[in-house]
């Protein structure tokens, strides 16, 4: 379709719209910092690329956590254990599990409601542990334990990890509204091109780095929000034949579900479809949305490298939440 200033496509092309960015960021020496949006708890941070992130489940409870590269003397690994948003009374006593049985407590109260304690944990390992308050009667944070080598190594890292953690809530990111479209996009993305003209229109969003490669280059998720009519009877069925008739030859559906009506919005059901993208050598995955309203057909449109997608994933769902129509 013709839009003012250039030709908007969709898929995996819609990467070349910020290629300039991604070179760039692979041209600095500085280690980029990864983004990292945790499902269930709906806790993001942002972590060194050569640390580790994992799940692990006691006593029926999962939880988040990462590891630094250990150190040549250490016996374990530095650790970061996520706490997810509790409901507690105060920090305090949350911290109460963290703290038991610990020597040589202090703590240091900081801005915003967050807390942090320094401390050797009951097994004599050196110990930081932050709080910080959700805002609706629930503390989040995180537990660090290491070696004193590796707290000290890795001081800086611990400090931007634990400044950068945040409980996401899509509905209060920066709503974007274009052309009658309207999204709630998470403020550390980067707004890309819009377009439009006097029926189509597209918005273009790039996410915090997700992944490396050779070196520091950044790899980041590609969102594009567009609307567009849909030929007669202009119905969701009629869109998502058109949708899937112009796909790639490449593109490959591997799940297709509905996408349930969020009736507060006033956006009507559609369908969400998962697929595969490329050939044997790149390779991506996409989250497609699609929905009907007055003969407009709105996509949302999520896509990232296969290594990468899987956190690129939870901030698309949020996002899609937001999606509508003015």
């Amino acid at each position: 379709m013709e839009l003012r200033s250039r030709t908007f496509r969709v898929g995996s092309r819609l990467r070349a719209v910020f290629a300039a960015a991604v070179v760039t960021s692979g041209c600095s020496p500085a280690e980029p910092g990864l983004s990292f949006l945790d499902d269930s708890s709906s806790t993001s941070f942002t972590h060194p690329p050569r640390w580790t992130v994992g799940f692990a489940e006691q006593d029926g409870i999962r939880y988040r956590y990462l590891t630094a590269p250990k150190l040549g003397n250490d016996t374990e690994a530095l650790s970061v254990t996520l706490i997810p948003p509790t409901a507690a009374a105060s920090a305090e006593a949350v911290s109460e599990a963290y703290l038991a049985g610990g020597s040589g407590i202090s703590r240091a109260a900081g801005s915003s409601g967050v807390s942090d304690w320094s401390f050797r944990d009951s097994s004599g390992v050196s110990s930081r542990l932050r709080l910080a308050s959700a805002r609706d009667g629930r503390f989040f944070g995180a537990w660090v334990r290491g070696s004193e080598a590796a707290m000290k190594r890795y001081a800086a890292s611990i400090d931007s990890l634990l400044a950068s953690l945040q409980v996401e809530d899509g509905s209060g990111w920066p709503e974007e509204r274009f052309a009658g479209m309207v999204a709630h996009a998470p403020s550390t993305w980067t707004r890309g091109s819009r377009l439009s003209n006097r029926t189509n229109a597209s918005m273009q969003f790039k996410s915090l780095p997700l992944a490396v490669e050779k070196g520091t280059a950044t790899i980041h998720g590609f969102v594009t929000l567009s609307k567009e009519p849909v030929p007669a009877p202009g119905q969701l069925e009629a869109f998502d034949k058109l949708v899937k008739d112009r796909a790639s030859d490449t593109m490959a559906l591997l799940e297709h579900r509905p996408w349930p009506a969020a009736p507060n919005l006033g956006r009507p059901e559609g369908y969400v479809d998962y697929l595969r993208s490329g050939t044997t050598l790149t390779s991506t995955r996409v989250r497609r949305f699609i929905t009907v309203k007055n003969g407009v057909g709105v996509m949302f449109f999520c896509e990232a490298r296969a290594d990468a997608f899987d956190r690129l994933d939870p901030w698309c769902r949020r996002m899609a939440e937001t999606v509508h129509l003015e």
